[in-house]
């Protein structure tokens, strides 16, 4: 009796491993179907967090006077936008999404600092930006691999 007890226990453990198994191996398909594949990025993703010390217009100001240049930054609750000397404006987030695999952001944020690494997926490529506030009027911006710091004020 002994021996038929302890074979229905085997029995049943065994059973109940499979059907674990097998309710595992089912959910596992599934969340492969719901996630997005690396080659695309969702419509949705907000890849830039600017602190609210930041966000405003800049203009590259090399002896504390504006100048138009290439240096116009611009920084909303969820992107950054480069401003041209003939003001047409490019999204920091539309140069990842437009990107082929599109990319990745990490950013460092402090009561004065601010710092952006954009890796690219498609060319393995990063682009570095550092941001520190000076003041309320002004920042210093700074990109790998040109390190000089150059000052912007707020428009």
């Amino acid at each position: 009796m002994k021996k038929l007890s302890f074979k229905a226990i085997t029995i049943a453990l065994s059973l109940t491993v499979l059907s674990l198994a097998t309710a595992n191996c089912s959910n596992s398909s599934n969340d492969e179907d719901n996630t997005t594949p690396n080659n695309q990025q969702p419509a949705t993703t907000q890849y830039f967090h600017p602190p609210t010390w930041i966000q405003g217009t800049w203009k590259y100001a090399p002896f504390g006077t504006p100048l138009e240049s290439m240096l116009t930054r611009k920084f909303t609750d969820s992107d950054i936008i480069s401003i041209s000397s003939g003001g047409t404006q490019t999204s920091w987030t539309e140069k990842i999404k437009v990107s082929p695999n599109g990319g990745n952001v990490d950013e460092v944020t402090t009561n004065t600092e601010y710092n952006v690494a954009i890796k690219y997926n498609s060319t393995g490529v990063t682009d570095f930006f550092e941001f520190r506030k000076i003041s309320n009027t002004e920042i210093q911006y700074r990109q790998a691999p040109v390190l000089n710091w150059t000052s912007l004020v707020k428009d």
